[in-house]
């Protein structure tokens, strides 16, 4: 297969679970023949909640926003609640921007369609931006009520339904209007389930039980939950999550 391009992109106070899962797991698909992973930030060294510090690969500004057509997947981790909720009310700043602009690159053709996928509370930045408006969505499950708000405020803002959170471990939304495959995990290592998934998607089931079974981890593909019908009404129980009042 085509080697794919990833980019992941970090904020001050990031979990690190929330990067290393989905970036251990990713990278080794097909031997890690199958993604390139490049970590974006708009410092040059970021800070996690924990306490470890990342260097980042290319510079989180501008230019990158100018050139999201080269990643066919953006990865958005999250953090605990004041970190998150400071980067997400910069939505003028580079790193809120550029979700946004990746939430728009579309494509009629599904071999080449972009994948948006946020980790834990990373939803936050997507709901914010308008991301989940008229979609189902899920994160932490102690953000689901600051989630739900946000999409509601974003929703109010377009005039468009707001966004449905759903409790899962995962939610596979479909693609939006623009042609972006939009994929939401719920809390910390839901995203290694997440990320197994995008797997299933990009490679086959067969590379993400692979995976799997290389970091000896026990992939809950069936706690995640896959929109084929957009019609699922708030407090409507579902075959693999609940959607919330």
């Amino acid at each position: 297969m085509t080697l794919q391009n990833i980019l992941l992109i970090l904020f001050p106070g990031f979990n690190t679970l929330d990067m290393n899962g989905p970036y251990e797991i990713l990278q080794k698909a097909h031997d890690g023949n199958a993604f390139k992973i490049t970590v974006a930030s708009e410092t040059d060294l970021t800070t996690a909640q924990e306490g470890a510090i990342v260097k980042r690969d290319i510079p989180l500004d501008d230019d990158l926003i100018a050139n999201l057509h080269c990643y066919d997947i953006l990865v958005v981790p999250g953090g605990t609640g004041d970190p998150v909720a400071a980067q997400a009310d910069k939505v003028g700043g580079p790193f809120m921007r550029l979700i946004s602009a990746y939430s728009k690159l579309g494509c009629s053709l599904a071999s080449h369609r972009k994948i948006l996928l946020s980790i834990c509370t990373g939803a936050i930045f997507l709901g914010t931006m308008g991301v989940f408006n008229d979609r189902l969505c899920t994160t932490h499950w102690l953000s689901y009520e600051e989630l739900k708000k946000r999409v509601q405020v974003a929703a109010a803002k377009t005039g468009q339904k707001a966004g449905t959170v759903v409790a899962a471990r995962f939610v596979d939304s479909g693609v939006n209007a623009e042609g972006v495959h939009i994929i939401s995990s719920g809390g910390v290592s839901c995203g290694m389930d997440a990320s197994l998934y995008v797997i299933k998607l990009k490679c086959g089931e067969p590379a993400a039980m692979r995976v799997a079974e290389l970091i000896d981890y026990a992939w809950r593909k069936t706690e995640g939950f896959v929109v084929l019908d957009q019609t699922v009404a708030p407090g409507q129980t579902t075959k693999s999550g609940q959607a919330l009042d």
